[in-house]
Formats: C-alpha cells, structure tokens, sequence
C-alpha cells in the first residue's frame, strides 16, 4: 500500500512538474519512499550531460568538474544493461585505480551502493535513473513489485524530463529536418554509404539519396559530409 500511494505521488507530481525544482522534488520524494537518500538523473546527448540529483552540492559539482561520468562504472554498466540493476563497491570486481577513487570519493558523502535503469533514446541518445543511499539501502530480498515499479519511475521520469526540459537539447518538433532525413544523416556520420543505410532503413538508395539532398538543402549546406556537420552542431543527430 505505501508503495502504492509512492508512486501515485511521484506520477502525479511528474504530471504537474514544469521546472527542474518541480522535477527534483518529484525523485527526492520517491527515493525517500523507497528508503533510499538520493536520486541522479543524468542525460547524456554528446557532447552534453544535463544533471538533475538530489546528491549534496559539493559532490555533484565535484562529478562534473572532474568528469566523473568517465570513470563511473555504475554510468558504464548502464550503458551495456537494458533492465534495472543493483550496485555498491562488490558489483565491480576488478575496478580500475581512477573508478577505486572515484568510489572512495562518492563514500566520503555516505553513498556505497544503488539500484540504476538504464534508459536509451534514439540517435545514440542514453539515460540513468538512479537511487543511491548507505550501505543498507539495497533491493536485495525485496519483491519483484518493487523492482517493477522502480523501472517504471525510470522510464516515467526520462520520459516527463525530455518532453518539458527537453535536457537544453534542440527539440525535434522545431528541428527542420524530418525523421529519414536525420536517419540517413546519422547513417552517414558513421560512415556509411548509400547502398548500406538503405539497406539498413529498408528503403532503396533513391530514396537515400533524396533524403541527403534535402537535408543538405535545408540546412544550407554544400556538401553532405557538411550537412552532416550542421546536423551535428545543432544537435540534431550524434556523431
């Protein structure tokens, strides 16, 4: 039942949410709920990182000054996991010199263990949802419910960010290239050649030549590998 009316509360709020406060104050509850002392969310949109975490201010500036997303196993595994998972120290057997550091860092501020969903978007577009606490904040024995309704806070959460703060990222209703021309231009940046991202779309390469020349028209460009560069700049696809 309390975990229940948790996360009636944490949708609500998402629903109402408009500002970075609304959204914190959403996940800071949540976590609480859960039993658990923080939450992170970070999204990463090369070469961007839009945080939003509850973790105590020194830390936080510390993870950004020092590039700490780099190093972080618990960033590294997200990217390789599709599903929810669980961590402390012992999740990482072998752990380089800089990631011992790192947790040794994150412990000075009573943060040794979590439970992560990874969360992927399109065009290379990544995700994490975390909860973080003490030792004893773990899923370990807890039913499959709440791991359910963790991965759906996760997947809730990203989705009410992106569509209202849209992470400072260029929203794709005012981008000025449609869905297949930002598909074969991010073909294309991966050095792919015609042929290969039809086959990859499914489509022949007319048709990929002719989403290249109008994206290379409408962003005034001469060339497609300069029409990939804009697209780029502007934040339209990843490199």
């Amino acid at each position: 039942m309390i975990l229940d009316l948790a996360f009636r509360d944490f949708v609500d709020a998402l629903e109402t949410a408009d500002n970075e406060i609304g959204f914190k104050s959403a996940a800071d509850r949540f976590a609480h709920g859960l039993g658990y002392r923080w939450f992170a969310y970070l999204g990463f949109s090369e070469p961007a990182l839009k945080v939003l975490s509850s973790y105590p201010g020194s830390w936080a500036r510390q993870y950004i000054e020092e590039r700490y997303e780099d190093i972080d196993p618990v960033v590294g595994l997200a990217r390789s996991s599709q599903r929810l998972f669980q961590w402390d120290r012992r999740t990482f057997r072998l752990p380089s010199a800089s990631q011992q550091r790192f947790f040794a860092e994150a412990a000075k501020f009573g943060i040794h263990s979590g439970a992560t969903v990874p969360i992927r978007g399109g065009f290379g577009r990544f995700a994490a949802f975390t909860l973080a606490g003490n030792r004893d904040a773990s899923l370990e024995g807890r039913p499959t419910e709440v791991l359910d309704i963790l991965q759906l806070a996760g997947l809730y959460y990203h989705a009410h960010v992106y569509a209202k703060l849209q992470l400072g990222l260029t929203r794709l209703a005012d981008a000025p290239l449609t869905q297949r021309e930002r598909q074969c231009l991010f073909w294309a940046a991966r050095g792919k050649k015609m042929p290969e991202t039809a086959k990859i779309l499914g489509i022949n390469t007319r048709t990929v030549v002719f989403h290249l020349e109008n994206a290379r028209s409408k962003l005034s460009a001469s060339t497609v590998t300069q029409a990939v560069a804009e697209a780029v700049y502007r934040g339209l696809i990843l490199s």
